[in-house]
Formats: structure tokens, C-alpha cells, sequence
């Protein structure tokens, strides 16, 4: 247990020796907007360090550890860490390697557990019974402490397993390629004002819906982070999507929507009506361009061609479509003005698809 500055830098100056260590964090985050850091776990491949957040006033030595460009940081499936690392230190780990991306590229299952993993590479069973626990309790319990150790514990020799694996098939830079993606996405802060192209369905709306929908989405994002608060709990996807539609005058309309909690229209409910009303008002000119519609048959049958494509590449590799490219991935290249920048344009990728998906996508432009 690491849980005082002192103990931190020790265990820094050890890590520091290794060429890797396997990463991983517990955190809570039910009730709140950003992750409350609850424990981070390393294993520099001779002893497992678990240390506390809670009894750490000095971050400065784990964050010269996680950006030491010599030392490589294995984690699995390592989306809502970063998110940690972030809120924690004001930094991402790097270099990076995600174990579950290297198992994509081998072939197997797409976003395959690290229980998972575990057993197919090393043919070892794992528990996985503290999955919901507190972790911000203290003290933890020790088959707490357990679970998370294990968590690490046979990260590097899995690791180990997938680049011997990765490179035999001359595929290692596909991996290192797709860890940079994850780190860029997490250093790339988005626009608040952008947060509505996330939302699905939201291609659905009209220019005066969508217009008032880039509002809702800017205010819900901008007090959930002020609030503390996930962004749910505030308004649903589906509720932003009907308010954009009915577009309510009043608070008592307001208060008529369809699963609007009653206690975010007390709070709120002047200041969401007020910022659709505005909205409403602004001129048509200055409302966002309309978001393409995917449901129309010549859209459809585009997909449909360019998913064709990315599926035969899947079958010739042996790997999961998804490790490929996902549905949005196709629907950005196909509307993108620069197909070459997206993800199925870049590195590996284009190299492998973007002369049969650029055809297509000519074919769409011409009709």
C-alpha cells in the first residue's frame, strides 16, 4: 500500500528502472459528472502497488512517472482512466499500449474483458467479485485489495503474449498507431458548443430542431461540469431530443415533457425554457447546417457498399469488423469534406480501405 508522499516517490524511483508497467484505477462515478479516484494500481513486474489517493497531498512524482517517455504504461480497455488520470494529475499516461486494442487485432473478441483476456493468453481464471464495491470505503476489505492487485498482476506477462503475436504478424505499428488515437482523443477537448454532434438520433431533427438541440446540449454540458452531476440526471438524450422538437413555452409546458425529472424543473426549468426561447429567435442564417441523414436509400445503400468493404478487410485479417471500424466511423468518412483525416482514411486503415471506400463515396457525390 502506497499511502504517503514519501512511500510515492520510493515507489516512483523503483518503477522508474522497468521498460513497462502494467496501470490500472478503481473510481466511483455514480452520482457525479467526474470520477472520484478511488485507487490506482501498478505493477512494475516484481511487486504490485496499490496506492491511495485519498492519503496523497503530492501527485508530482506518479505524474512525472505516467509521462516518462521511456517507460511504456500497459492498461486494458483504458477509456474511462484517462478520464482519472485527468481529473487526478491534469495528465494522460504515455506511452501508452491497451491490451484489449492488442487483442482486437488478433482476433479476438471485440472489447474482450481483461478476465478474459487473461484466461485466452495465460489460461488463468480470475475472480471477478468486487466489481461493484466501494472503493472510496475505508479501510478496504481485503479481498478488495486482492481483486485490484489481480487487476494488474498479469497485465505484462499478457502483454508480453500480444506483441510476440502482434509482431509475428507484422502488425505491431497497427498497435502502437491506434494507442496514439486514444491518447489524442483524450488530449482533444471538444467544444462545448459541439457536444450535440455526439448524440445519436440527433441527425433526425430539423435546422430549427437541430438549432434548438445545439443549445440544450451546450447548457446540459456546461452545468453538469458545474453541478457535478452525469449528464442524465440533468436531461436525458431523449428528452433534449423531444424538448427540441415541442419546443415548450413555459415552465408548466416544461413540466409536461414526457420522463423530465420534477426536480430539475424547479431548479432549471425558467433557464431551460428561456434558453429555448432564444434559440427560437435566433435568426435562420445562424442556425447549424442540417446533420446528414442516414436513412435516405441512396445514403443506405452508400453504408451498406462501404461496410461491405470494411467487413471483407475483418474476414482477410481475421478480426473483429469493429476492430476495423465502427457504423459512425463509415457515416463521418462518407460525409467527411476530408476523408483522408478520418479514422478509416488514416494510417493502417486507409492504407488497407480507402481506395475501395473512396469509389464509393465518388459513386454517392456524382448521384
Amino acid at each position: 500500500m502506497i499511502d504517503s508522499d514519501l512511500m510515492l516517490q520510493s515507489m516512483v524511483d523503483s518503477c522508474m528502472k522497468q521498460s513497462a508497467i502494467a496501470l490500472d484505477t478503481e473510481f466511483i462515478r455514480t452520482d457525479t459528472f467526474y470520477p472520484k479516484p478511488a485507487l490506482i494500481q501498478i505493477f512494475d513486474g516484481q511487486q504490485v502497488y496499490l496506492i491511495d489517493p485519498l492519503k496523497i497531498e503530492d501527485f508530482a512524482p506518479l505524474k512525472r512517472l505516467l509521462l516518462s517517455p521511456t517507460l511504456v504504461k500497459v492498461m486494458h480497455s483504458c477509456g474511462e482512466d484517462m478520464e482519472v488520470f485527468s481529473c487526478l494529475l491534469g495528465c494522460y499516461p504515455k506511452p501508452l499500449v491497451d491490451t484489449q486494442i492488442a487483442a482486437n487485432l488478433l482476433g479476438y473478441d471485440f472489447s474482450i474483458s481483461y478476465q478474459r483476456l487473461i484466461e485466452a493468453t495465460l489460461g488463468k481464471v480470475l475472480e471477478k467479485t468486487e466489481t461493484r464495491s466501494n472503493w472510496l470505503k475505508r479501510p478496504l476489505s481485503s479481498q478488495q485489495l486482492n481483486y485490484a492487485a489481480d487487476d494488474v498482476l498479469w497485465l505484462l506477462e499478457a502483454y508480453d503474449v500480444l506483441t510476440e503475436k502482434l509482431d509475428s504478424l507484422n502488425r505491431l505499428p497497427w498497435l502502437y498507431e491506434d494507442c496514439d488515437a486514444v491518447l489524442n482523443r483524450s488530449e482533444q477537448v471538444l467544444d462545448i458548443d459541439k457536444y450535440y454532434l455526439k448524440v445519436k438520433s440527433a441527425n433526425r431533427l430539423s435546422r430549427p430542431e437541430l438549432n434548438v438541440f445545439k443549445s440544450l446540449c451546450a447548457w446540459r454540458e456546461s452545468t453538469a461540469r458545474e453541478q457535478d452531476k452525469p449528464r442524465g440526471r440533468l436531461l436525458s438524450d431523449p428528452v433534449l431530443l423531444n424538448l427540441s422538437r415541442n419546443r415548450p413555452k413555459t415552465a408548466h409546458d416544461l413540466s409536461q415533457s414526457k420522463d423530465i425529472n420534477s426536480a430539475v424543473v424547479r431548479k432549471f426549468g425558467q433557464q431551460i425554457v428561456s434558453i429555448i426561447t432564444l434559440a427560437d429567435n435566433r435568426p435562420e442564417t445562424e442556425h447549424p447546417p442540417a446533420m446528414f441523414n442516414n436513412s435516405s436509400p441512396r445514403v443506405k445503400q452508400s453504408l451498406k457498399e462501404m461496410k461491405s468493404v470494411v467487413l471483407e478487410a475483418a474476414d482477410t485479417l481475421s478480426v473483429p469488423e469493429a476492430a476495423i471500424g465502427s457504423r459512425k466511423d463509415i457515416e463521418t468518412y462518407l460525409f467527411s469534406i476530408a476523408p483522408a483525416k478520418e479514422t478509416l482514411g488514416r494510417g493502417w486503415r486507409g492504407v488497407l480501405l480507402s481506395s475501395a471506400l473512396n469509389k464509393i463515396v465518388a459513386s454517392y457525390r456524382q448521384s
